[in-house]
């Protein structure tokens, strides 16, 4: 399934049923030819959800199709579908708030079925990590590498729930600032590793007496 590309897009109006799309596409086609079967899919969903309605498609049927028209697109495509299937839960005779709960209910149903990803809104995940780093500046900012260190050890000889926990905090952040000097040595030890093994590949195929007597004292110094 393909990605989507989308140009501009304006907000979803749920009530009307309307989003006001230029130039949108959904799995390299204009969204406007996916209108029906992505209407026809809320509509058959909602009835499905209807006690003692018949419907078309049971509701796995309509979970198997709904991950068909998601499964790849981002944030502003997967609103439009989701704009799009409540406008059919409104033809199937439910109001608009009921509707967006069987969408709901049917997305769930495919994260657990398809280990579905629901795409996240760019502008709230860049404000959520904004957060996230405001907090941890400060939190820590001020101290240095050292007393984060005594900070760790000062909560771990208290020893009751509270410190314990704290100190776990500290850990995380002395963690983070560890990462880049390890995935640094990480990749020095690989690139080591490597050159060792293509010298004593080297050495193995030369066939000789010198070269047996190297293999040998690096199998000793080696353990």
């Amino acid at each position: 399934m393909s990605n989507v590309n989308v140009l501009v897009a304006a907000p979803v109006n749920v009530a009307a049923g309307v989003l006001a799309v230029t130039a949108m596409m959904l799995h390299g086609k204009p969204a406007a030819q996916l209108d029906d079967s992505i209407i026809q899919l809320g509509f058959d969903s909602c009835k499905a959800h209807s006690a003692g309605e018949a419907a078309e498609r049971t509701m796995a049927q309509c979970q198997t199709a709904l991950y068909d028209m998601v499964n790849g697109l981002n944030y502003t495509a997967f609103q439009y579908v989701r704009a799009q299937f409540i406008v059919g839960g409104v033809d199937s005779g439910k109001l608009a708030g009921a509707a967006e709960q069987v969408w709901d209910k049917q997305v769930n149903g495919i994260v657990k079925s398809f280990d579905f990803k629901r795409p996240k809104s760019e502008a709230k995940d860049a404000v959520r990590k904004a957060e996230q780093a405001a907090k941890r500046e400060k939190d820590f900012g001020l101290l240095s590498d050292a007393e984060i260190e005594s900070k760790i050890d000062a909560l771990i000889t208290l020893g009751d729930t509270a410190s314990l926990k704290s100190a776990t905090k500290y850990a995380a952040e002395a963690d983070k600032r560890n990462k880049p000097v390890l995935d640094a040595e990480a990749v020095s030890r690989k690139a080591l590793v490597e050159k060792i093994t293509l010298r004593v590949r080297e050495v193995a195929k030369a066939n000789c007496a010198n070269g047996d007597n190297l293999l040998t004292q690096v199998a000793l110094l080696l353990g």
